[in-house]
C-alpha cells in the first residue's frame, strides 16, 4: 500500500479546490466542475470535500454530500489513472464514510459511468449494488430555434421577475418531486436552499429560469443552470407542472422557451439528466 495523505478542504483553500477540480476534470471530462462550484458545495452544512496526495502530488479527490433520498449520502470519488490500485480510492472512501455516519445515513451511493471498468470494479469490491441508471441527454443548438407558442391561457415569465413567484414555484416543485420514480421518496431542500440552487442563486441562469402562469397561479417551473467550466453549455434543472395542468403542453413550452433563449445568447449545447 502507498502512503496516502488525505486532507479536508475548507473554505478559502483556493489551491486545494483547484486541485480537486483538476483531478475531477481529468477523470470525468464530460462533467467538468470549477473550484468555485466545489467550494460552494463544501459550504453546505454537513457536506465535506477531500483531496488525496501521494508524495506531495494530488492523486484523487472525493466529496460526501447529503442525498435528497432519505438515509443516503452521495459520494463522488475520482482517482487519477496513474495512482489507481494503490489504496487512494479506499482512503478517500474511508473519510467519506465518516461523513455519511455523521449524516446518520444507512446507505451510500456512488455513480459509475458506463464503460468505466475500473469504477465498476471498485464498486464491486465495496459490495455496491446497481440500483438506478441515470441517462444524460443533450441537444446541440443551431442558433435559430424559434420561440414557442404557450398553451391557451398560459403565460411564461422569468421566475425572479415578480415577488412571490419563486415561493409559489417551490410549492409546485415540492408536490411534483415527491412523485419521482426513485428508490425512495425525494426530500426537497428547505425553501432558501432550494431557491439558491434551482431558481435564484449564482449557479442559476436566472433570466432563463421560468414559471408558467394561469392567471395569477403558478402552474409550472423550469430551471436553467450554469456549467461554469464550460460557459457555452447549460443544464436544464428541474421542470415541474402542477397535476391540475398536466398534458396541456406547458412543460414543452417551458423547455422550448429556454432552448430559444439559449440559442439567442450564444450557447452551444444544452443537457440534462433523467433516470431510466
Amino acid at each position: 500500500m502507498t502512503e496516502v495523505e488525505i486532507s479536508e478542504l475548507v473554505p478559502g483553500d483556493r489551491r486545494g479546490f483547484e486541485g480537486y477540480a483538476a483531478v475531477w476534470n481529468t477523470v470525468v471530462p464530460r462533467e467538468p466542475v470549477t473550484a468555485q462550484e466545489i467550494e460552494a458545495r463544501r459550504s453546505r452544512e454537513g457536506d465535506r470535500s477531500f483531496a488525496a496526495r501521494v508524495d506531495w502530488a494530488i492523486a484523487g479527490c472525493a466529496s460526501a454530500v447529503r442525498s435528497h433520498l432519505p438515509g443516503r449520502t452521495y459520494v463522488a470519488i475520482a482517482v487519477l489513472p496513474e495512482f489507481r490500485r494503490r489504496g487512494v480510492g479506499s482512503a478517500l472512501l474511508a473519510r467519506a464514510l465518516d461523513v455519511a455516519r455523521a449524516h446518520g445515513s444507512q446507505l451510500i451511493s456512488l455513480e459509475v459511468e458506463e464503460g468505466d471498468a475500473a469504477g465498476a470494479a471498485f464498486g464491486a469490491r465495496l459490495g455496491l449494488v446497481p440500483r438506478m441508471r441515470e441517462v444524460e441527454e443533450s441537444r446541440r443548438l443551431r442558433g435559430d430555434e424559434p420561440e414557442p407558442e404557450p398553451p391557451a391561457g398560459i403565460e411564461l415569465v422569468v421566475a425572479a421577475s415578480r415577488p412571490g413567484l419563486v415561493e409559489a414555484a417551490y410549492e409546485v416543485a415540492r408536490s411534483a418531486l415527491a412523485e419521482l420514480p426513485l428508490p425512495a421518496a425525494y426530500e426537497i431542500s428547505p425553501f432558501e436552499r432550494w431557491a439558491a440552487e434551482e431558481a435564484t442563486g449564482d449557479g442559476v441562469i436566472a433570466e432563463a429560469t421560468l414559471v408558467a402562469l394561469d392567471g395569477d397561479q403558478v402552474v409550472g417551473f423550469a430551471g436553467l443552470l450554469r456549467r461554469r467550466a464550460d460557459p457555452r453549455l447549460a443544464e436544464h434543472g428541474i421542470t415541474v407542472v402542477a397535476p391540475t395542468h398536466r398534458n396541456r403542453g406547458i412543460a414543452t413550452a417551458l423547455k422550448q422557451a429556454q432552448i430559444a433563449w439559449a440559442a439567442r445568447h450564444g450557447y452551444r449545447e444544452l443537457m440534462t439528466f433523467t433516470q431510466d
